[in-house]
């Protein structure tokens, strides 16, 4: 108890854990949905191995597009009529609605599976930045990169239950008489997601006093008029601007990683489902205390300085996955993502929740999430042209360095206000 006490500090332990699990319950989707299991089927059966590549990257692009666009007007809503967690459900409901839709993909359905994924692809978008959003309620400047990094952290283990729990219904691929039960992964990810997501629904909490009712058209046109009039006056946040145009450079690159790895690691290296889930799961439990940790280490030594040592591992990555000759050495790169993988995005949300102005938070995280959204438009489709065009994985993995140079760049430009003992 007293280590949770030390741990959280002044914090509210319930809400801040209840938000963690939101992360728990969303990795599942993120994981099987986002990264491996659909994925792999999307391209071998849906799309073809052909151009596989190139229709994946472009509905993750196209998806992330349409939620960038949507995301700062739905949180200068959320700001005007501090209904944010009514919206985080009901964005996290029609994720789940979609997510049990994808049991009726298979064979001959591209365009339909198409659609359904990137509808529920923007409702994930939308309810994961909203969830960030709520960074500030369950935290304290003290306090933001620890539960950002636990969040991070529960996601991990969120991952891993869902990934053994199915397991049976993927691991033999989906072959033969086989494709309805590797299909039964969706609609069992989607009720994972509703389940553990609860605890945020009923705990995490909104100022009463502070909601209003007022109609969804109005509502619209106040947000878009505030994200317009906070775009004229965003040269009064040069530190955020910055952040953003580093941020959107350095997520179009992970986003890339994440949706792509599991294709990479199959395409390239020829490694059947059950190696590529042990490498996840390598991913996923070393994760787990890496991103709790490094948030820690941020609270004490600064956010900064842990973000620019994640950005330059990110760069070792990326020349070892060009490079790397063997299933071994793969692995070996899997361990080396997992000290990273959670920790630059944790530590970037507990960032920018420093910086953004209260009147201002849900927009900004609005922003944050067109910042990356937009970014992640160009990498994925990038990978998967490049890829097409000149069969070799290796040279699409490569055209991801420059991003993460450029992002170092920018953030090693940025001024850090320093938090008091």
């Amino acid at each position: 108890m007293k280590l949770l006490n030390k741990f959280f500090l002044d914090s509210n332990k319930k809400q801040a854990i209840s938000w963690s699990f939101f992360d728990f319950a969303n990795s599942g989707y993120a994981l099987l949905i986002g990264t491996f299991v659909f994925p792999i089927f999307y391209k071998e059966v849906i799309a073809g191995k052909e151009n596989g590549d190139f229709y994946w990257g472009l509905i993750i692009s196209l998806s992330i597009l349409i939620g960038g666009l949507l995301t700062p007007i739905i949180g200068a809503m959320a700001d005007h009529d501090s209904r944010k967690k009514a919206k985080l459900i009901f964005f996290t409901l029609l994720c789940i609605f979609g997510t049990s839709m994808l049991y009726f993909s298979g064979p001959n359905t591209l365009i339909f599976t198409s659609i359904v994924f990137v509808f529920t692809h923007i409702c994930f978008e939308i309810s994961t930045t909203l969830y960030d959003s709520f960074l500030s309620q369950v935290s304290t400047p003290k306090t933001v990169g620890r539960i950002s990094g636990l969040g991070w952290g529960f996601g991990y283990i969120g991952g891993i239950v869902a990934m053994i729990a199915l397991t049976p219904l993927f691991e033999d691929g989906y072959a033969g008489n086989l494709m309805n039960n590797y299909k039964l992964t969706f609609p069992l990810t989607a009720l994972f997601f509703l389940i553990f997501a609860l605890p945020a629904f009923f705990y995490l909490k909104e100022n009463k006093s502070l909601l209003t009712k007022i109609k969804f058209f109005i509502l619209a046109k106040t947000g878009l008029q505030k994200v317009i009039g906070t775009i004229k006056t965003l040269k009064n946040y040069k530190n955020i601007a910055w952040f953003l145009l580093a941020f959107f450079l350095l997520n179009d690159a992970l986003i890339t990683l994440f949706t792509f790895m599991p294709i990479y690691a199959r395409t390239t290296f020829e490694m059947s489902f059950t190696e590529i889930m042990s490498l996840l799961l390598i991913v996923q439990i070393a994760g787990f205390p890496a991103a709790t940790i490094f948030g820690y280490i941020s609270d004490k030594k600064g956010s900064k300085k842990i973000l620019l040592t994640t950005i330059i591992i990110w760069g070792i990555i990326i020349i070892m996955l060009a490079a790397a000759n063997s299933k071994e050495i793969f692995y070996a790169i899997a361990l080396l993502t997992a000290l990273v993988i959670g920790s630059s995005q944790a530590i970037a949300r507990s960032w920018l929740n420093k910086m953004v102005p209260e009147e201002k938070r849900f927009e900004f995280f609005g922003f944050n999430g067109f910042a990356s959204k937009m970014a992640a438009t160009t990498g994925p489709l990038l990978f998967g042209t490049i890829s097409v065009l000149t069969g070799n994985q290796r040279f699409a993995i490569l055209a991801l360095l420059p991003f993460f140079i450029a992002s170092f760049l920018i953030f090693s430009k940025i001024k850090e206000e320093k938090i008091l003992p």
